[in-house]
């Protein structure tokens, strides 16, 4: 795209009110956007990753001046079509209902998601492990949770209820992953875990230490054999893992603490966890 044509793509917003940004109001409420079958991106380093991919088709994006010259080569080497908003911070952080700090979101749609089916299958043809997360409704766990799970080659994430990844502030956590890595919804919890087991995936359940006969993440791939491909299931910090769930899983895992501390913040856990499961 030429930079005359991105030059024509760009709208000066000045008015609060303005028709053109409706899509930006109050993003504080979560459901709105996704009711329409899209999210919002925020952050000149998100906002780059979804240009990056694809499957997110880009309806429209609302920026600074100096947040639209940053990502000016980014909108012309994907010969990016959607208009281009420009406003002041004070206007974005206005129409957005929330202070937006770089001066840069995006609208996209959201793609058609896969079926645990489909997640499993292609995990298990690539031979990469799964992370399961049941019913964790805090969108910063789940961001950083997908971020750990990319960054130690897990091939995906199955969602049983719980937060949006694609809610702004998993999103923006995550730095960009829910974006790159699957995430499917399940259906027929906990039934899913027989498809995981059918598909070669050793069940792995964390669970605080003390509880149960857990094998501490420590003697895996030293006193116990590390699992080839294995899909771990975690739970949210105040229940944990449901006792279906638990029940079902192959083995239950855990990670020894110091004096009275009996776990850490899940998506902590979740990085000691892949790090030691994942290690050669």
């Amino acid at each position: 795209m030429s930079l005359s044509r991105h030059a024509e793509l760009r709208h000066p917003v000045e008015d609060l009110l303005d028709s053109r940004v409706a899509d930006y109001r109050d993003l504080q409420e979560k459901e709105g956007l996704r009711a329409r079958g899209c999210f919002v991106a925020e952050s000149r380093h998100v906002v780059r990753r979804l240009l990056a991919e694809p499957r997110f088709p880009v309806r429209s994006l609302f920026l600074t001046d100096a947040a639209a010259c940053e990502l000016a080569a980014d909108l012309e080497a994907i010969g990016c079509t959607a208009p281009v908003y420009i406003g002041s911070r004070a206007l974005l952080s206005d129409v957005a209902g929330y202070r937006v700090h770089q001066g840069c979101l995006a609208i996209a749609e959201r793609a058609a998601e896969p079926t645990p089916q489909s997640l499993v299958r292609t995990a298990a043809e690539a031979g990469r492990s799964l992370v399961v997360l049941e019913e964790l409704a805090n969108p910063d766990n789940v961001g950083a949770i997908f971020r750990n799970a990319q960054g130690f080659g897990v091939g995906g994430v199955l969602l049983v209820g719980g937060a949006d990844p694609l809610y702004r502030k998993a999103l923006r956590v995550s730095m960009g992953a829910t974006l790159a890595l699957p995430f499917a919804h399940a259906r027929a919890w906990p039934q899913e875990l027989e498809l995981l087991r059918a598909a070669g995936f050793t069940t792995l359940a964390a669970v605080v230490a003390g509880e149960g006969d857990p094998v501490e993440v420590g003697d895996i791939g030293t006193r116990l054999a590390r699992p080839s491909r294995f899909a771990l299931l975690l739970g949210t910090e105040s229940a944990g893992l449901s006792a279906a769930a638990r029940g079902a899983c192959d083995l239950e895992v855990t990670i020894r603490t110091a004096g009275s501390l009996d776990s850490l913040n899940v998506a902590s856990a979740s990085a000691v966890l892949l790090h030691r499961l994942q290690a050669p």
